[in-house]
């Protein structure tokens, strides 16, 4: 993956990208939430995912409802 254009930090893509997907009806990238997993091994070890911290804040922002 590669920003294209210039983007702000906290973007997942560059506007180009964002314009492709819209063009082609496709909704935004979303990051998945993390796992119960990843939330209990987190604390010991730092996760390699550049984006966890946004992963954190926005499972923490919208908590997933019963599946």
């Amino acid at each position: 993956m590669e920003l294209r254009e210039k983007a702000g930090p906290d973007r997942l893509e560059c506007p180009g990208c964002v314009r492709a997907r819209a063009a082609r009806g496709l909704g935004p990238l979303v990051l998945p939430a993390p796992t119960e997993r990843e939330l209990v091994a987190a604390p010991a070890s730092a996760p390699g995912d550049p984006w966890w911290e946004a992963r954190v804040l926005h499972a923490e922002l919208c908590p997933v409802r019963g599946r």
